[in-house]
């Protein structure tokens, strides 16, 4: 048996010991956090023309960056399309029948076909009517009269065929196309327009076939920019093996375009735009970003081509950019 006052004792000693390990603690712990380095905030430079970061501040571990220019990136510029007209087969083997998209585009056509016949004819009235004036037989109202007709039907004639071709059809090629001919329209951005040109090869993918793809060729290049989609439309020939395809169908024509000279691909949420204008951040050293203005090319939703502000090989932000965007123009 211990005697009381040995216990008591003891109980002293340990609560003394309990005390004094919690105090050490504590003051550990408050040493520590009073020695412990506090987070340092972005340093912003040259009025956002330069960002630095120090190694423990916030926000650093967003940001990603990533060298670029590596070689076989390209771009695809995808653009919505829809079936405008094909060659259909004719009952008699003379002559090919157009399907048009729409009962407007027919009768724009047969209007067109009409105005044509009716030019051709009074062309030749004219000059039937001017070797009969220059004979006496004919009068100077004759002619008159014979050359103003001439003038109603070429006005005619060019209405018809500038309603065609505010919609992308050539008219006058319609006609001579080889049977299986297919026309689609493509309404492109008027940005994307320098990756284009007449005869550039094309892929498209219809709705009804989505594991399909048509090889086709872009014919022409509309001459106006629509003014409130700003789209240029594109028309392309196909080839309509079997007529599967059906005027009206809705398709995506893939225009694939590599990168060539300076030129480089970045993701598009690399990119941050200011008052009109585009910029992108740069990793010069560890932890250090420039803001540098970039001129862009033709881009999809996921990538875009830059043109001019940067070079293979540079370090661009990948990821945060944002942030970035926030520290350097004070948002």
């Amino acid at each position: 048996m211990i005697p009381s006052s040995n216990k008591l004792r003891i109980i002293l000693i340990v609560l003394v010991a309990v005390v004094s390990v919690s105090i050490v603690s504590f003051t550990l712990n408050k040493a520590g956090k009073k020695n412990a380095p506090r987070p340092q905030k972005a340093i912003v430079h040259d009025h956002g023309e330069r960002i630095e970061f120090k190694e423990n501040s916030p926000g650093l571990e967003i940001v990603k960056s990533a060298e670029i220019g590596k070689p076989g990136e390209f771009v695809n510029v995808e653009a919505p399309a829809r079936l405008i007209a094909t060659t259909s087969p004719s009952v008699s083997d003379s002559e090919q029948i157009v399907l048009f998209e729409s009962a407007e585009l027919n009768d724009l056509y047969v209007g067109y076909v009409h105005a044509k016949n009716s030019l051709n004819r009074s062309r030749k009235n004219l000059d039937r009517i001017k070797d009969m004036f220059k004979h006496r037989v004919a009068t100077e109202k004759d002619l008159i009269e014979a050359e103003t007709e001439v003038n109603n039907d070429e006005a005619e004639f060019a209405e018809f065929e500038g309603k065609l071709r505010a919609v992308g059809l050539n008219p006058a090629l319609i006609k001579k196309a080889p049977g299986q001919t297919a026309w689609i329209i493509s309404d492109v951005p008027e940005s994307q327009l320098s990756s284009l040109q007449k005869g550039k090869r094309v892929r498209v993918v219809f709705n009804s076939f989505p594991n399909q793809e048509w090889a086709g060729t872009a014919e022409a290049l509309g001459d106006n920019v629509d003014p409130y989609t700003r789209t240029v439309k594109v028309r392309i020939a196909i080839k309509n093996e079997g007529y599967r395809l059906k005027p009206g169908m809705f398709a995506t024509v893939k225009f694939p375009e590599e990168t060539g000279g300076d030129s480089v691909v970045i993701p598009f949420n690399s990119v941050v735009t200011v008052e009109g204008k585009n910029y992108v951040f740069v990793e010069e050293t560890p932890h250090e970003f420039s803001r540098r203005e970039v001129v862009l090319g033709i881009s999809t939703r996921e990538r875009v081509n830059v043109l001019e502000g940067l070079t293979k090989g540079d370090r661009v932000v990948v990821e945060g950019a944002i942030l970035l965007k926030g520290l350097s123009f004070g948002f």
